[in-house]
């Protein structure tokens, strides 16, 4: 009772419009008040300031610094050359470069805000050039720029791992291949609506040497994702250290080897990245008073129950996950999604065996398609915003993206080894 009581509270909130933070803090205040739990009120502060304590958290606005420093300046440039002359001679070619460029930012930088935005404001007009509609071409940015929160560094699938108490090198590492899944579907999208309609027939040639040039320009920023996930994966440094690290290797491409990043540039970029990493702290502070009703009243047992009541299949319970997850990702930023039903989902998993670092992968790939689906998907906005074509609109054409993105999520879900083989291969 309880369970439906929050979980109304929540979705009637949010879709009246209530900032994000106040409607999860309603929803954990008003159990208490209507059902008349007994707990302290002063109990919701303790719970909100003992929620963003650890230490840990401090990787996450480290990474945020390091993602806005290889998004300013030409790095996305440097990027998309480097992947016009490995894709440009296949039919689909440009669109393949969107796709390509978005994984390897995506790598770089883990936002697909960040992705989305540095490669669509050069790629949109280009593929309009080449025939593609602007809407497809909008589209697939705001699709291709989601794999940066699939593929590591991952902050959603930081927070995860900080959340659960999941190895966020497993976490890393198990998505990878996921990303490159996705990455692929997206790519053969691109091949058919490059040849069927004729817009992008392929043919572009290359030399190797003007494939090694513009991968010798790239290669300091792709160094970037090499460091960090080497250090992690090696035992050299934490997450934290990692992001650190991150954040000075980022100063040192874009001040030092690029230099189209300067001193006065900075306060503007700590600005902007104090401002993120506040918002994402706030909700998670506000998740960790949710978590602690979530936890005291047995929340995660009554949800085992009602699932087992359905079925004992773990396949069912996935489902059930992915139908959640998509739907939760149609209203809600993948950080907080997965802050609210981490706590719930996790124990549940573990009663049907379904290993808690797959369980995340699933989360990050569900919420990553949340942000590119109507209404409040952040990648579609940035993608309209730039392209100049409504919503609706791009959504309409992104009907390939969709369907190829869902096979992908099909996949992942219910073939464990896609995501498990690299963690088990380095465990």
């Amino acid at each position: 009772m309880i369970l439906l009581f929050v979980v109304a509270v929540f979705l009637t909130t949010v879709f009246l419009g209530f900032p994000l933070v106040w409607a999860i803090l309603i929803s954990a205040v008003l159990p208490i008040m209507v059902f008349d739990l007994g707990y302290p009120l002063q109990a919701l502060y303790l719970n909100f300031i003992g929620g963003v304590e650890p230490n840990h958290f401090i990787a996450i606005p480290l990474f945020i610094v390091a993602g806005e420093l290889m998004s300013r300046g030409g790095v996305g440039q440097r990027i998309i050359t480097f992947s016009k002359e490995l894709f440009g001679f296949m039919p689909g070619g440009l669109g393949m470069v969107v796709v390509g460029a978005s994984m390897i930012f995506g790598g770089i930088s883990g936002s697909a805000i960040a992705d989305s935005a540095a490669i669509g404001s050069v790629m949109i007009k280009n593929m309009a050039k080449q025939g593609y509609t602007p809407a497809f071409a909008a589209g697939l940015v705001a699709a291709a720029g989601t794999i940066g929160i699939i593929i590591p560094p991952s902050i959603p699938m930081l927070i995860y791992g900080f959340v659960g108490g999941v190895s966020v090198k497993d976490l890393f590492l198990a998505g990878t291949v996921p990303g490159l899944l996705f990455g692929f579907l997206f790519m053969i999208v691109c091949y058919r609506v490059g040849k069927s309609t004729g817009c992008d027939a392929g043919g572009h040639r290359t030399s190797t040497a003007a494939l090694s040039q513009s991968f010798l320009n790239t290669l300091p920023a792709l160094m970037m994702p090499v460091l960090i996930l080497g250090g992690i994966f090696s035992g050299f440094v934490t997450p934290t250290e990692a992001a650190a690290l991150a954040v000075i290797y980022g100063l040192f491409v874009t001040m030092v080897i690029y230099r189209d990043f300067h001193m006065r540039d900075l306060p503007s970029l700590m600005i902007d990245a104090f401002v993120t990493s506040a918002i994402v702290m706030v909700v998670i502070g506000a998740t960790s008073v949710l978590g602690w009703l979530i936890t005291l009243e047995q929340m995660p047992t009554i949800l085992v129950g009602f699932v087992q009541s359905v079925s004992s299949s773990p396949w069912v319970f996935l489902l059930l996950v992915n139908i959640v997850m998509l739907i939760l990702g149609l209203v809600l930023d993948p950080v907080p999604a997965i802050l609210l039903t981490a706590p719930l989902f996790l124990p549940t998993a573990q009663t049907f065996g379904v290993d808690p670092v797959h369980l995340g992968v699933i989360m990050v790939c569900n919420v990553a398609i949340g942000l590119f689906t109507p209404p409040v998907g952040a990648t579609l906005y940035v993608a309209s915003r730039i392209s100049g074509v409504g919503v609706l609109s791009i959504a309409r054409a992104m009907a390939p993206l969709y369907i190829a993105a869902i096979l992908a999520l099909g996949l992942i879900t219910y073939v464990p080894a896609i995501s498990m083989t690299l963690v088990h291969a380095f465990r």
